[in-house]
């Protein structure tokens, strides 16, 4: 069963069941190209209403008649998962839908520790919906609060430092692109950076098949042109056995130094499989080495088995 970690939330999904869309604070899962999932979320500051997300699906649901249930009313082992969520510390509250010929089993979560308030509901076409809907709940995890957020995405993996927000995102036949921005003054806020001025674009990428992109160049010269933010010509590139790395000032000058807008740039692509992966970090602020590479380390391919 796959693991799908996005932007602060996590889940097991079964097998089939894949993303079908995607957006900065939310996911709908489908299996055979029919939607089975779909989560919103965001971080609330202050005080929270379980009325008040659940009127934002009645606005969503058009003539679908949204109702809160309780324990109940709802399949036992749905019963079981929430209550093994809120024993996790999640506040949650059940509803559940029915607009003609379709109906959904759903929750509205909340975690004050860290501010995540999330809907998600499961559409139902039989009993067996049920339990796997409650099943997948159960596995429903909230990774806003750690030092650092886990994604995890058609096969691949990672692990960002939780002061970068999620930028721009493209899952595009042969390269999938994930990156991240991290201003300088260290406020993510709850929007989207611009990324510009000060701070740091990090970016996670994968390319397929290696096969054909290494035909007629080494991994070496090829990340001169192949990568999104590739290694200014001003830098050396590294080349080890299947693997090529850089680290240095792309743009300096007496005048950039005086007003500390010098770039720094720092990237490794490796060989995976039949894949290339790629990581790189540019802007006006550093990143230790250390820190580098330990997000290099735990960006991988994940094992068909588990994929």
């Amino acid at each position: 069963m796959p693991e799908i970690a996005w932007n602060g939330i996590g889940l097991v999904a079964p097998s089939g069941w894949e993303p079908s869309a995607i957006e900065r604070d939310g996911l709908t899962l489908a299996a055979a190209d029919r939607p089975v999932c779909e989560l919103k979320w965001s971080v609330v500051r202050g005080s929270f209403s379980f009325d008040k997300h659940i009127r934002k699906l009645t606005r969503a649901g058009r003539d679908a008649a949204v109702r809160v249930v309780d324990g109940a009313e709802t399949p036992p082992a749905w019963s079981g998962s929430v209550a093994r969520l809120e024993q996790s510390g999640l506040r949650v509250r059940s509803f559940q839908w029915q607009s003609g010929g379709s109906r959904a089993l759903g929750a509205a979560l909340h975690h004050p520790a860290t501010g995540l308030a999330c809907l998600v509901q499961f559409f139902v076409r039989s009993d067996a919906d049920e339990d796997r809907a409650a099943e997948v709940l159960d596995t429903l995890r909230d990774h806003t609060g750690g030092k650092t957020r886990p994604w995890a995405m058609f096969g691949l993996k990672a692990r960002v430092p939780a002061d970068f927000a999620l930028d721009t995102f493209s899952f595009k036949p042969g390269h999938y692109r994930v990156a991240w921005w991290r201003p300088a003054s260290g406020k993510t806020g709850g929007r989207v950076p611009s990324g510009k001025g000060p701070g740091t674009r990090l970016d996670f990428e994968r390319f397929a098949p290696a096969s054909v992109l290494l035909k007629t160049a080494p991994l070496e010269h090829w990340v001169r042109t192949g990568l999104t933010d590739p290694p200014p010509e001003a830098l050396t590139v590294r080349a080890g056995p299947d693997c090529a790395d850089w680290r240095g000032a792309a743009k300096t000058s007496w005048l950039r130094r005086l007003l500390r807008r010098e770039i720094f740039a720092c990237g490794r692509a490796w060989g995976a499989g039949n894949a290339i992966l790629a990581v790189t970090a540019s802007g006006t602020a550093v990143l230790p080495e250390a820190a580098f590479n330990d997000i290099c380390g735990s960006f991988a391919l994940v094992p068909e088995e588990a994929a």
